[in-house]
């Protein structure tokens, strides 16, 4: 209780005493009694003589500032102003808020919210996981601003977004329309985005979501397509049974051993048939689009099916992939001799039981060296020998410096 407001902010409300107050002031709100030391560093003289004049002490000197508020006590009861330190604090500066008290309360409505979410994930361990996740690393509450209200209804997207993966190979704003009624939801900077491609990282394992290739990789696990236009594959030669539009223009194309671009599209939504019948039993595969360019104009026709990556596998790539290994054809992978290129080398020999194609530790000690190797190394999963060859010679050996031996290979 206050006896008298007007004396206490006479007292206490000095602006050299602001700091004090509200020092005072977060030890309430953080559940600390109004006892103990309070230290002021570097005052300023006002900061140091209001302190004195409350205190009824002669002008000190020194670097620090420090008041005994158990003594602060003293003086406001001495002077009849309140019936408490807390009392005057709060009379001056408004309700104390246990901070405290109100976090704890928060992180248990937090928690709750992710428990509840839990139990309607069904007991499915991976999205059992990723809510622990979203829930431990505080994500949740960031992508919502700390409002339980908009989390709760990410997380009701999100849940609806689970029970209708693994799709078959439906468009992101497609899935994004149903779930939420906006095409954009899903996109990339929303909130649901961000939790949305988790999620699909964690149901299709996918190890990481972090560039534009890998969470078009991750949705692509679970069967949701990011963009099927801008995402394409990039062959020469290769060969499919007419009777889809994408066999027809594949086959055309072949006959004239011009390189094509099959889009992810084409390959979803009208896609070719790689048999036997048409399709040589194995499909060669290079890095870089020179080696398909050089295919073309100095054999024409006349070579094996090449198929590039262009670097990491893209969707359509992998799609690709999955289609003719499916159809009983082989992959034979080569590419350039360096550490990004044992990366692509690891990813389509493991996940598309891909053989080297002139891409060992032999092939590399026989080429011609280029360029310092830079980067960290790779081990080579295929080779054991190969990384410590890379490491010991310290060059990197390109695929246009062995343009000669790829294209003696595929020449038919």
């Amino acid at each position: 209780m206050v006896n008298d407001i007007e004396r206490l902010r006479a007292t206490l409300g000095d602006q050299g005493l602001e700091w004090l107050v509200s020092r005072i002031k977060r030890k309430l709100g953080n559940g600390l009694e109004a006892v103990g030391i309070v230290t002021l560093n570097d005052p300023t003289s006002v900061q140091r003589a209001a302190v004195d004049r409350l205190f009824g002490r002669r002008p000190t000197t020194g670097d620090t500032l420090t008041v005994d508020l158990s003594k602060l006590e003293e003086v406001i009861l001495h002077a009849q102003l309140a019936t408490s330190l807390p009392d005057a604090i709060e009379a001056l500066t408004g309700p104390i808020v246990n901070e405290k008290k109100k976090r704890a309360k928060a992180d248990a409505e937090w928690e709750t919210l992710i428990s509840e979410a839990r139990r309607e994930a069904d007991s499915n361990s991976s999205i059992v996981a990723y809510l622990d996740g979203i829930g431990s690393s505080g994500l949740l509450r960031r992508l919502s601003h700390q409002d339980i209200v908009v989390a709760r209804k990410l997380l009701m997207d999100v849940l609806a977004i689970s029970g209708k993966l693994p799709a078959a190979d439906v468009p992101l704003a497609e899935l994004a329309t149903e779930v939420t009624g906006d095409s954009h939801a899903l996109d990339m900077g929303n909130p649901l985005g961000t939790l949305g491609v988790r999620l699909a990282a964690a149901l299709g394992c996918a190890e990481s979501w972090e560039t534009a290739q890998e969470r078009r990789d991750a949705w692509s696990r679970v069967g949701v397509l990011c963009d099927e236009l801008s995402a394409s594959v990039l062959v020469v030669n290769l060969r499919a049974d007419t009777t889809s539009l994408t066999g027809r223009t594949l086959q055309l194309h072949a006959d004239a051993g011009e390189p094509y671009r099959l889009t992810l599209r084409q390959l979803l939504r009208n896609p070719a048939r790689f048999d036997a019948g048409t399709q040589a039993k194995v499909v060669y595969v290079c890095e870089n689009p020179t080696v398909v360019a050089a295919t073309a104009d100095r054999l024409g026709r006349s070579s094996a099916a090449l198929v590039c990556t262009e670097g990491q596998p893209n969707t359509a790539v992998q799609v690709l992939f999955k289609q003719l290994v499916g159809s009983g054809a082989a992959l034979a992978y080569h590419g350039d001799f360096d550490w990004g290129g044992i990366l692509i080398g690891n990813l389509v020999m493991r996940r598309f039981s891909a053989s080297p194609w002139h891409f060992s530790a032999d092939a590399y000690l026989a080429a011609e060296g280029g360029s310092t190797l830079a980067g960290s190394p790779v081990e080579a999963t295929w080779d054991c020998r190969l990384t410590q060859a890379m490491r010991e010679r310290g060059q990197a050996v390109y695929e246009e410096q062995v343009l000669g031996d790829l294209l003696k290979d595929i020449a038919l």
